[in-house]
């Protein structure tokens, strides 16, 4: 029996905002200090080439998973 090995994947702005329901915008203020929506806690971004910069897809999803497991009610 083969066991499936998953390599960490990237995901790109666009891809993590539509995960959350929120603008691209949205998105980059999280990850901004100066900005008032910005979350600590929230994955740091990776820069992957001179133009790009990604998360790891494993990184946001264990961040959606922290969000669910602290809600209420």
């Amino acid at each position: 029996m083969q066991t499936a090995i998953n390599p960490p994947r990237f995901i790109r702005a666009k891809e993590g905002a539509a995960r959350f329901g929120v603008s691209v915008g949205t998105w980059w203020n999280w990850n901004n200090p100066k900005s008032r929506h910005y979350r600590p806690d929230f994955p740091k971004p990776i820069k992957i080439a001179a133009n790009s910069t990604g998360w790891l897809e494993s990184e946001i999803s264990a961040y959606i998973e922290q969000l669910a497991a602290t809600r209420e009610g």
